[in-house]
């Protein structure tokens, strides 16, 4: 079984007989995982790093056998069916560090709940928890593929001007640099690296399975993804000073655009949007950034249902459009959206809360053929199926 978001098929490559007088295969040279390093010997049963071009995602994978300068790859936890070989001298495939490839990988079966002696209400609950701890790995696992690299670019602070009590305008300050970087450290942790301009807005961490927990804010659906920033690890709404900041990532292909919304405490318990956060970034060797000749956004694709009054939206340049609440009420239910328009899709990313706090109500990630946006409304159906991919 495939343990992540299906793949297009492959074609296979089946290896020849090998006689038993044949000498044992010499092993091949790969890219090394220390960036700059000489290319390491791989041989049969050797762990290695594969990108796979359909997902554009990196997958922990052995090696089944090797012939000539060629490598024939088994992918962990999936169906001998998407074996595939690789040319050595390919980018698309570096060795894994030798204690790393000693631990488990993301690919993995789940394990068996052992459920003897357990009433039937601690059963069921055992269950629950057991698909929670699932689908939190599986979202690590996404976010991981999906982001994996380093990241330069560029950040664009908006900051609101006008009266107070009223709905302000939000003036863009100059445009800083910005990077970041996501990388595949021991134990199954995920590395992220924040570099904005501001430093206050740093959402550097350590990611575990445990971080995608539904209270602990951080979400991944496909290649979009949110954390929450301003709290402690233990749940809090927000940090002492009462802030919270909301992060949302979309990437497409080699480029991608993050947002950070910043919410202060203000009078009578509300937060107030004191900032907004829009880097536009491409992957370090890969192709360029955010579409930044594209014109302003036009909207939302698919407009989240409620109650909008207090809420603002913002047109950037690059085919960005993002809709927000000013101000709120801690236990007034809302969301915040990116929409974004890049290369032949449009994404709209919706974080929706039932109360402004650092759990996440739910993650929604609405993806459509550009030229599909324009002629079919959200929740087109023909023939019984989706207008939507």
């Amino acid at each position: 079984r495939a343990p992540l978001p299906a793949l297009a098929p492959r074609t296979t490559l089946r290896a020849g007989a090998v006689s038993l007088s044949d000498p044992p295969p010499e092993p091949v040279l790969v890219s090394s995982p220390t960036p700059g390093a000489e290319p390491v010997p791989v041989g049969e049963g050797d762990a290695v790093l594969c990108k796979d071009q359909a997902s554009q995602a990196w997958w922990r994978a052995t090696v089944r056998q090797t012939r000539g300068d060629q490598l024939l790859v088994h992918y962990m936890g999936c169906d001998d069916a998407w074996d595939e070989w690789f040319d050595a001298s390919s980018p698309d495939i570096c060795a894994v560090d030798a204690q790393e490839a000693a631990r488990g990988a993301f690919q993995s079966e789940e394990a068996e709940l052992e459920l003897e002696g357990m009433g039937d209400e601690e059963i069921l609950e055992a269950y629950r928890a057991q698909k929670w701890a699932n689908n939190a790995r599986w979202q690590l696992a996404t976010f991981a593929q999906a982001q994996l690299g380093e990241w330069k670019g560029s950040c664009v602070a908006y900051e609101p001007s006008g009266p107070p009590g009223e709905v302000p305008k939000w003036v863009a300050g100059p445009s800083l640099p910005s990077a970041g970087a996501v990388a595949v450290e021991r134990d199954g942790e995920v590395a992220w690296r924040d570099a904005p301009p501001d430093k206050a807005y740093d959402t550097s961490r350590t990611l575990t399975p445990a971080s995608f927990d539904r209270q602990r804010g951080c979400a991944c659906v496909g290649n979009g993804y949110s954390f929450t920033a301003g709290s402690g690890e233990q749940g809090e709404d927000a940090g002492a000073d009462g802030a919270l900041l909301f992060e949302l990532g979309v990437r497409e292909e080699g480029r991608r655009v993050r947002v950070k919304f910043v919410y202060a405490a203000a009078a009578e318990g509300d937060l107030s949007l004191e900032r907004v956060l829009v880097a536009r970034e491409a992957e370090s060797g890969g192709g360029g950034g955010a579409e930044e000749d594209l014109p302003p956004g036009s909207g939302l694709y698919d407009p989240p249902p409620g109650d909008r009054t207090r809420y603002c939206s913002l047109y950037c340049d690059g085919g960005i459009t993002l809709v927000f609440p000013a101000s709120l009420g801690r236990d007034e239910p809302g969301f915040v959206s990116v929409d974004w328009t890049a290369g032949g899709m449009r994404y709209q990313l919706d974080r929706k809360f039932a109360r402004l706090e650092r759990r996440v109500g739910s993650l929604e990630l609405t993806e459509v053929r550009r030229e599909d946006a324009a002629v079919y409304p959200p929740g087109f159906k023909d023939s019984g199926q989706a207008g939507q991919d």
